[in-house]
C-alpha cells in the first residue's frame, strides 16, 4: 500500500534480519510517531523475508526523526534506514552511470 502523498513520510529499511516480521518492524519504529503502514517485503514463493521493508508515518517529522540514526539495530542486527524517495533515485543514477562510463575515454 502506498499513499499518494507519502513522499515525505515513507522510509525504507534495509539489512533486516531474516527473522524480522512486520510486527517487529512496526514495534521498533512506533517510538518515532504514529505509523499508518508497515511491511517487511517477503518472497512470494517461499514467504521468507527479503531483508528490507517500508514504514509510512502519519507525519513527516516522525519519518525524519526515525532516520536521524541511519543505522538502527533491529532484532539484533545493524540496519540501514532512509527516506524511501531518496533510495528510489539510486538505481536510476547507477543505470545512467553504467551506460555513460564505458563510453568515456581512459585518460
Amino acid at each position: 500500500m502506498s499513499l499518494p502523498n507519502d513522499i515525505e513520510t515513507k522510509i525504507y529499511v534495509a539489512g533486516l534480519p531474516w527473522i524480522t516480521k512486520t510486527e517487529s518492524l512496526r514495534n521498533y519504529f512506533e517510538q518515532f510517531g504514529e505509523i499508518v503502514y508497515a511491511n517487511v517485503v517477503c518472497d512470494r514463493a517461499t514467504k521468507r523475508s527479503k531483508g528490507f521493508g517500508f514504514i509510512t508515518f502519519k507525519e513527516a517529522e516522525s519519518a525524519n526523526r526515525a532516520c536521524e540514526d541511519p543505522n538502527p539495530t533491529i532484532d539484533g542486527r545493524k540496519t540501514n534506514c532512509k527516506l524511501a524517495y531518496l533510495g528510489a533515485r539510486e538505481p536510476v543514477l547507477l543505470a545512467v552511470l553504467s551506460a555513460v562510463l564505458p563510453t568515456l575515454p581512459l585518460v
